[in-house]
């Protein structure tokens, strides 16, 4: 039977917020009682379900908490979650990670051999208990526990879409990543996890393939199951990719497929004077610059050399060139974190 107290020196510790009752966590956050009732307890009613397309042509249900659901989690992101540490295994959604993916592949990039699982559903395979057992280690009482984790949670499992999702995650999988880092630390295997990407590399094969089992074991034991037609073993000859980015002779390389688009996205832009997706292009580029150096200056050189060329409406891409604030502050765009890219990268592979 779980105990049910405030453990006060935890929350010290940690230095947590105490919160006590439904009525402190409502003066914390100037929140009536009954608004943080509803949002408990009627939680379904305060998120809005839709779909993704994905590359392999399946759907992802991405749930959008309301407003006021969005603000509670946020401040339960900013003033808990976000003040326990993660595990240094996990390269996904930690504060102040700018470009998580390009250090998970920066990790591999020496090493000849690549092992990679995926974890299936791994959002929706996060249970409510699970959530509620951290919030409970933490150091609150179990009223107090179950309110935290009906806010975080939907029809009793982690919301992909939800504020909190992704750094609970990290923390439920810090046991995961642990375990996985004491096997692979023993047999000199470099090991890293993005989200539900785990990717395991040295220069000897044989070492992969002797963990492999262990590894699967490790992580069905952790009450996670893996997306089988998504494990692979690579080779120095195998197009090698980790978290989309290509590794291979020792460099990182940005996705091709990614390259294409932003082309073809600015000659759409120039020929059309349409500049709405112009902030994504921006996107892009600055998100392909912080991966391989010198990529801004050979896009700017593009963009000169098209306008230049003798084309049918050619003065009117020069006037849009000229006119066109995007194509000006290309010279000053850096990479901080673009979470429409970081997210949907994986759909880039090719």
């Amino acid at each position: 039977m779980t105990t049910d107290f405030t453990n006060s020196f935890i929350l010290n510790s940690l230095k947590l917020p105490i919160i006590t009752n439904i009525d402190s966590l409502a003066n914390t956050l100037g929140l009536s009682k009954t608004i943080i009732f509803l949002l408990s307890q009627k939680t379904s009613y305060y998120y809005k379900p839709f779909k993704i397309l994905k590359k392999d042509g399946n759907s992802r249900q991405i749930f959008s908490p309301s407003y006021s659901l969005k603000l509670v989690q946020r401040w339960i992101l900013n003033e808990i979650l976000e003040k326990i540490d993660v595990s240094h295994e996990s390269m996904a959604y930690k504060k102040g990670n700018d470009n998580g993916i390009k250090k998970n592949a920066e990790m591999h990039k020496y090493n000849l051999y690549l092992l990679e699982f995926d974890l299936k559903d791994f959002f929706t395979s996060i249970k409510r208990e699970r959530v509620f057992f951290m919030f409970k280690n933490l150091g609150y009482n179990n009223m107090v526990s179950n309110i935290l984790t009906n806010i975080c949670t939907y029809n009793d499992y982690l919301p992909q879409g939800g504020v909190c999702s992704p750094y609970i995650s990290n923390l439920v999988c810090y046991r995961l990543d642990k375990r996985l880092s004491a096997l692979c630390g023993k047999r000199g295997i470099v090991y890293t996890r993005y989200a539900d990407d785990l990717t395991f590399s040295c220069d000897n094969k044989q070492s992969l393939k002797k963990v492999k089992d262990i590894i699967k074991d490790i992580i069905e034991s952790e009450q996670f199951k893996i997306n089988d037609s998504k494990t692979r073993l690579l080779s120095p000859t195998s197009h090698k990719r980790v978290t989309g980015i290509t590794v291979n002779d020792n460099k990182l390389k940005a996705n091709k497929n990614m390259k294409k688009l932003v082309r073809a996205m600015i000659i759409k832009s120039l020929f059309s004077m349409d500049y709405i997706n112009n902030n994504i292009i921006k996107g892009y580029i600055a998100f392909i610059n912080s991966i391989e150096d010198g990529y801004k200056c050979k896009i700017i050189e593009y963009i000169n050399k098209t306008i230049n060329k003798s084309l049918p409406y050619s003065n009117e891409m020069v006037i849009a060139y000229n006119e066109n604030k995007f194509f000006k502050e290309t010279n000053d765009m850096c990479y901080h974190g673009y979470d429409n890219i970081d997210d949907k990268y994986e759909d880039y592979e090719g």
